[in-house]
């Protein structure tokens, strides 16, 4: 199966991916205070200086509940597209496309793991936004590998 062959499998599956998107979103607002807890994480950031004249906004008290949720979301919505990635693979979905579904998965999955660690207090804010940019790199390492080796195999 080919993208030529199914030109349509490949449109319901981003349609399918928005939707349950959109039903995760909902079910963690009925599931969980995500409302009163962004609201509490928001109004408790604070500038926090970094070196002269450069700062960025931290949290000035632990919020374990909000990086647990938000932790749960990851989790789902990466384990979503891990399994997305494996179907785009068995239908033989154009590379990009892939590449760029593994990327996202990577992400997903390493913020998880970094929001369970500063929900455990073992992380701080600063640590956690430093590791963010890690992830997002890795994200970009694995969708540029993906990329290379899936053009190199479907040729």
């Amino acid at each position: 199966m080919t993208d030529q062959t199914h030109p349509y499998l490949s449109r319901n599956l981003r349609a399918a991916s928005f939707g349950l998107f959109l039903v995760l979103v909902g079910l963690f607002l009925i599931m969980y205070p995500l409302v009163e807890e962004s609201r509490a994480f928001f109004t408790d950031l604070k500038l926090t200086r970094i070196i002269d004249h450069v700062y960025y906004p931290a949290p000035s008290s632990a919020h374990p509940l909000f990086y647990h949720i938000l932790r749960n979301f990851s989790i789902t919505w990466g384990a979503w597209l891990g399994l997305l990635v494996l179907i785009e693979l068995a239908t033989r979905d154009r590379p990009k496309r892939v590449a760029q579904t593994a990327g996202d998965c990577v992400f997903w999955i390493g913020t998880a793991y970094l929001l369970d660690k500063i929900a455990a207090t073992s992380l701080s804010f600063g640590s956690f936004l430093a590791l963010l940019i890690v992830v997002i790199g890795l994200g970009l390492i694995i969708r540029a590998l993906m990329l290379m080796g899936l053009e190199g195999l479907w040729r």
